[in-house]
C-alpha cells in the first residue's frame, strides 16, 4: 500500500504540473478566440460537437478502462483494444458523415455541413489511438500521458491562433480541435512504441467488462451532451455561443483539473479493489483531496467571473457570466463523490448504468421546467434550464453518495464530512472577496484593472488556505485530506524546484 501510495502522490505531482500547463495553454486559446471570433462562431461549432458527442457515445466502450483493470492484459488484448477502436471510428465517422446534410437542413444553415465532414474525418484518424498508453495508468505513471496532454494542446492552440488570426473564421476553432486530435494520436506512439494488428479475437472479454458502462455512456450523452442541440433548436446562434463559450472556460478552469485527478482514483482503486478496508481507506483519502482542490477553483471562478469576462473580453460577452458561474459551481459540486471509478474498480457496473438512466429523468424534466419558466425571453430560457440542470446535479450528487454507501460501505455522513472543510473555506474565500471587491471601486484604466483582479484572486486564495488551515488546527491536525494535500503541495513544489535547477 505504501508503494501504491507514493505512486498515486508520483503522479498527482505530474498531473497537478501537467494541468496548469496544459489548462493555462487551453485559457489562452479561449480567450484569444473569444477575442478574435463572435459568438456566432462558438454556436456554430457547439452544435456540430454535441451531434459527434451523441453519435460517439452510440459506439462508445471504456477499452482502455479494461485493460487498466485486467490482471494480466496480453498482446492479444491490446490488439484487439486497437481494433474495436479503429472499427468505432470508422462507423461514427462513417455515421456523422452521413447525416451531416439532414442535420444542416434542420437547423437552415448549410455551413453545418462542411464541419461536420471535418469532424468525421478527424474522429476516422482518432481510432488510431494507441491501446498501449493504458499500461502508463496501470502503474500509475503518468508524466508520459501528462507531457502527450500538454503536446497536443499546445499544436492545437498553435493552429487554431494561427487560422483566427489569418481568417477570423469558425474553422479557427475546428481545425484547432482536429490538430490535437493529429497531435494526440502521433504522440501516443512517439511515447509507447507499437506495431498493431488487427484481430477481434479478445472482444467477448472487453465486452463483458464494458457493457453495462457503454449502455450507461449513451444515457450520459443524451443526459449532458444534447444541450446544444435543444438550445441551437429554441435559441438564436448567437446566444448558443454565449452558452458554449461559458462552458468552454468552466471546462478550462474546472473540468480539466477534476479529470486527470479523477484518471489516478481508478486505477488506484482497482489496485485495492480485493481488500475492503483498503478500499475505504483509499476512497476517503483521496476523494477528500478532491474537494479541497476543485472547490477553490470552481467557487473562486464564479465569485470573480464578471470582472474577469468584463477585464479580458469586454462587453459582447457579458451575458456568458451567469453561465459561467452556475457551471462553475455545478462542477465544483460533481467533485464531491467519484462514484465512477470506484464502480469500474469494483466490477459493479451495472450500477453506473441504472445511475445514469436515473439522473436522465431527473435532469431533463427540471431543464425542461427552468426553461418554461424562463420563456418571457430567449435569454432567460438559457438561464433557467441551467439553474433546472443545477438543482438535478445535487439531487444525483446525495444520489450517488448512497451507490457509494452500497458499494463500499462509506455512511453517508462519511461522505459529506470529506466536502466540509472546503465548503465552509469558500463561503469564507467568497465572503471576504465580495467584500473587499465592494470596497474596492473599478479602477479607470486597464492595468489598475487587472491588477485589483489578480489581488482579488489572490486575496481569495490566501482567505481559502487560511481557513483550512484553522478548521484543521480546530480539529486537533488529524491526519487527513488536509495533510495529504499539503504532502502533495510539497511533492510538487520539490518538482519544481528540481525542475528549475535542471533547466
Amino acid at each position: 500500500m505504501t508503494d501504491t501510495r507514493t505512486r498515486l502522490l508520483k503522479g498527482a505531482v505530474w498531473i497537478a504540473l501537467g494541468s496548469m500547463i496544459a489548462n493555462g495553454i487551453g485559457f489562452l486559446n479561449t480567450i484569444i478566440m473569444a477575442r478574435l471570433l463572435v459568438p456566432e462562431d462558438f454556436g456554430l461549432v457547439a452544435i456540430c460537437a454535441a451531434v459527434m458527442a451523441i453519435l460517439l457515445s452510440l459506439a462508445e466502450m471504456p477499452l482502455s478502462e479494461t485493460l487498466v483493470r485486467h490482471d494480466a492484459p496480453t498482446e492479444e488484448h491490446f490488439n484487439t483494444v486497437f481494433s474495436m477502436s479503429f472499427a468505432r471510428g470508422l462507423i461514427v465517422g462513417g455515421a456523422v458523415a452521413a447525416l451531416s446534410y439532414p442535420v444542416a437542413l434542420l437547423y437552415g444553415d448549410m455551413r453545418l455541413q462542411n464541419i461536420l465532414l471535418v469532424m468525421a474525418g478527424s474522429f476516422v484518424f482518432a481510432g488510431l489511438a494507441n491501446p498501449k498508453l493504458a499500461l502508463f495508468e496501470r502503474e500509475l505513471v503518468f508524466h508520459q500521458v501528462v507531457l502527450m496532454k500538454v503536446g497536443e494542446k499546445l499544436f492545437g492552440t498553435i493552429v487554431a491562433i494561427t487560422l483566427a488570426l489569418v481568417f477570423r473564421s469558425y474553422w479557427a476553432l475546428v481545425l484547432g480541435a482536429v490538430a490535437s486530435d493529429v497531435a494526440r494520436i502521433v504522440l501516443s506512439y512517439v511515447f509507447y512504441p507499437f506495431r498493431p494488428r488487427l484481430t477481434f479475437s479478445k472482444y467477448r472479454e472487453i465486452l463483458s467488462f464494458s457493457i453495462w458502462i457503454t449502455l450507461g455512456t449513451w444515457i450520459q450523452a443524451m443526459n449532458w451532451r444534447a444541450n446544444p442541440l435543444l438550445f441551437g433548436a429554441v435559441l438564436p446562434t448567437n446566444i448558443l455561443g454565449q452558452y458554449s463559450f461559458g462552458n468552454r472556460i468552466t471546462n478550462v478552469v474546472i473540468a480539466q483539473l477534476n479529470q486527470p485527478l479523477q484518471r489516478t482514483f481508478f486505477p488506484a482503486f482497482s489496485r485495492v479493489k480485493n481488500d475492503r478496508q483498503k478500499l475505504v481507506s483509499a476512497y476517503k483519502r483521496v476523494q477528500g483531496v478532491a474537494c479541497l482542490w476543485i472547490f477553490p477553483f470552481g467557487f473562486g471562478l464564479a465569485v470573480v467571473a464578471h470582472d474577469l469576462v468584463a477585464l479580458v473580453l469586454g462587453e459582447k460577452w457579458m451575458p456568458a457570466v451567469p453561465v459561467i458561474q452556475i457551471q462553475a459551481i455545478i462542477l465544483a459540486l460533481q467533485a464531491t463523490v467519484a462514484i465512477q471509478p470506484i464502480a469500474m474498480a469494483t466490477g459493479d457496473t451495472r450500477h453506473l448504468f441504472f445511475r445514469d438512466l436515473r439522473a436522465f429523468f431527473i435532469r431533463w424534466p427540471l431543464i425542461l421546467l427552468g426553461m418554461y419558466l424562463g420563456s418571457a425571453s430567449y435569454y432567460g430560457m438559457l438561464i433557467g434550464a441551467l439553474i433546472g440542470g443545477a438543482v438535478a446535479v445535487v439531487i444525483n450528487i446525495i444520489w450517488n453518495m448512497t451507490l457509494v454507501t452500497q458499494i463500499a460501505g462509506i455512511r453517508l455522513r462519511e461522505q459529506l464530512q470529506l466536502a466540509l472543510t472546503p465548503a465552509i473555506a469558500v463561503a469564507f474565500m467568497a465572503l471576504v472577496v465580495w467584500l473587499t471587491g465592494s470596497m474596492w471601486e473599478k479602477p479607470p484604466s486597464v492595468p489598475l484593472e487587472a491588477v485589483r483582479l489578480v489581488s482579488l484572486i489572490t486575496i481569495g486564495g490566501t482567505a481559502y488556505v487560511a481557513a483550512v488551515a484553522a478548521l484543521w488546527q480546530f480539529n486537533g491536525r488529524k491526519a487527513g485530506p488536509e495533510l495529504e494535500m499539503a504532502q502533495l503541495l510539497k511533492a510538487l513544489f520539490t518538482k519544481a524546484s528540481k525542475f528549475r535547477r535542471t533547466s
